[in-house]
């Protein structure tokens, strides 16, 4: 009678096997968990405090607020205006110029917000662009008798004009730069003759 082992037999791992399968010791894991912690504690504070980061956030949210007052000339098909307040470190979006530089009954809502468009820098609460100031603010017209102004305005068609409270009127942009600052960098926002074209320099 013939009789079938059927019992197999394991063959043992390979010690070379058998240790890549043991994984990360406890003190190497500790190791790299110190390692990152060190690397975190320098580097973090570095990216936090970095002017040159804050002033291109800045830079982005004026042109985005520069393009919004623009489409929405052109979308509703009625002038807007975005007056700036250089002392005042802010800026806002308007629908029409008010009684005077001061005057804030013709600022529009933030279409998020909800709130009064005015955009305020230099606030030390704000941890994105708190540092970042309104260096200079100059619109120049095509006549010389609006030169500088710190009003763009823009047509229905997004075309980009000066308005001069002294004179209550509007005239062709010549030339407009928005220079901003933090620390020792500056950034020029300019906006486009005939284009209303708004790019960061």
């Amino acid at each position: 009678m013939v009789t079938l082992n059927t019992t197999t037999h394991r063959q043992p791992l390979a010690r070379g096997n058998a240790r890549r399968s043991r994984g990360f010791t406890l003190i190497e894991i500790l190791m790299v968990v110190v390692i990152l912690g060190i690397a975190s504690a320098i580097v973090a504070p570095q990216l936090g405090s970095r002017s040159d980061i804050k002033i291109r956030a800045a830079a982005r949210l004026l042109v985005a607020d520069l393009m919004y007052a623009q489409n929405t000339a052109i979308a509703q098909q009625k002038w807007m205006y975005v007056r700036f307040d250089a002392a005042g470190e802010k800026y806002s979006v308007m629908d029409g110029v008010g009684a005077n530089a001061t005057d804030t009954t013709k600022i529009i809502k933030h279409p998020v917000t909800k709130a009064e468009f005015t955009t305020k820098l230099g606030v030390a609460t704000d941890r994105r662009i708190g540092d970042v100031k309104i260096k200079t603010v100059t619109f120049n017209g095509v006549d010389t008798n609006y030169r500088p102004e710190f009003v763009i305005a823009f047509d229905e068609l997004g075309v980009p004009y000066v308005y001069c409270y002294d004179l209550n009127n509007t005239n062709e942009l010549l030339d407009g730069t928005v220079e901003l600052e933090c620390g020792k960098d500056t950034i020029k926002v300019l906006v486009e003759r005939y284009t209303g074209e708004i790019k960061v320099q």
